[in-house]
């Protein structure tokens, strides 16, 4: 396994556009170097229309739980992939929407892709953490009450199909420095196709997004980020813009390798976003966020430092459950550490972000599952060898 490095791929969205984020992504980061995607074949411009036809049709799972899930109607997009699919593509608009594929190889099998970013007792923010700020399964999802999809791999002769519902709230785009809360339907689709074991993770934004907020990219290496709660976007002259996510829709598909050793990880994902109902984003703005996130969301699965699972859980729950005092405590002396780290930052040392950064008053604006949320993303750091500025 590989371990951590200090490094994350750009985003690569211009100044006027949101973050063009994979949401659903299944669930998927630092470094000078990519990451090994695997060797692909010459690809064409757009992935095969009956492919792309596929993944369209697996997006009607996403809300509807009355919607049932044939395994044929997905085996042309599995057929795809098995046969080596391209990446960097782009795909044709969807509803206005424009988007992209990405397709990489993560060293790791799929019982422990499962274990780690579709476990609800592990926030899917650390295995995502350059790309999700918060976020969580809401009441009723399936995933609550299913014993873990990992545990289903052995035996595994008809389909699981799990439905459900989650909030997330992203870190700040690399240019703009805008940041975004919103909802997802999700279908979770656990099956074999010739042999192969698949997860497909299915998405689809359920209503506007929250109002862009201005936030700071201090070290996207280390996963370090400041989020004011106030409304705007940071960069370019665009504090007055109030800036949405209106649509989003997702497909990532995990087959695992045919020694169950690897697993190719391909994303389909469209992005319809902006201000005043105009769409800015651009294939390539999808291709280099999905990169953002695949990068990080290889190198946290693929450390041989990252903690079991089981351990990240545990963490999780103390710290959900430490009294408000604790908590304050741990949270105050983070912000002393974060502070005095970056009080010299240029976008940070005046106005009202500098008036954030005087005494306390950052843990201020910080709520309960953002201080939980803070203080467990540094104990991981702190287990994967990362610069952590919160104590154990």
């Amino acid at each position: 396994m590989k371990q951590l490095s200090a490094r994350a791929l750009a985003w690569g969205v211009p100044v006027l556009i949101l973050l063009a984020l994979t949401l659903a992504a299944p669930r998927a980061q630092a470094g000078n170097d990519p990451l090994p995607m695997g060797t692909r074949p010459a690809a064409p411009a757009q992935p095969p229309a009956d492919a792309v036809r596929a993944v369209q049709a697996l997006l009607e799972l996403a809300g509807d739980r009355q919607a049932v899930f044939d395994p044929a109607s997905a085996a042309p997009l599995l057929d795809y992939i098995l046969a080596g699919p391209g990446d960097g593509q782009e795909l044709p608009a969807l509803e206005g929407a424009s988007g992209a594929m990405i397709s990489q190889t993560m060293d790791a099998p799929l019982a422990r892709i499962l274990e780690y970013a579709y476990n609800p007792a592990v926030p899917t923010y650390l295995t995502h953490p350059s790309v999700i700020r918060v976020s969580g399964w809401e009441p009723g999802s399936d995933i609550l009450t299913h014993p873990g999809l990992w545990t289903a791999l052995d035996g595994l002769d008809r389909p699981v199909v799990l439905h459900g519902r989650e909030f997330e709230e992203i870190t700040p785009d690399l240019f703009s420095g805008g940041y975004y809360r919103y909802h997802l339907d999700r279908a979770l689709v656990l099956m074999r196709h010739k042999g192969r074991a698949v997860l497909l993770s299915i998405a689809r934004q359920d209503g506007l997004s929250g109002v862009g907020k201005k936030g700071v990219v201090l070290d996207d290496g280390n996963w370090q980020y400041f989020y004011s709660g106030i409304h705007g976007l940071t960069k370019g002259g665009m504090g007055w813009m109030d800036t949405y996510m209106y649509d989003s829709w997702s497909v990532a598909a995990y087959v695992e390798s045919a020694d169950g050793t690897s697993t190719t990880n391909t994303v389909f994902k469209w992005l319809r976003a902006g201000w005043a109902k105009m769409n800015v984003v651009r294939p390539k703005h999808i291709l280099a966020g999905c990169r953002r996130f695949a990068d990080a969301f290889n190198a946290v699965i693929g450390s041989d430092r990252l903690p079991p699972a089981a351990e990240l859980a545990a963490k999780a729950r103390e710290l959900h459950a430490l009294p408000e005092g604790e908590l304050d405590r741990r949270v105050r002396e983070y912000v002393q550490a974060f502070t005095q780290t970056f009080a010299d930052h240029p976008e940070l040392n005046g106005g009202d972000f500098g008036k954030l950064m005087r005494g306390n008053a950052y843990a201020g604006t910080l709520d309960r599952a953002e201080r939980v949320g803070v203080l467990l993303l540094e104990y991981l750091k702190s287990r994967l060898g990362a610069l952590s500025l919160a104590g154990s």
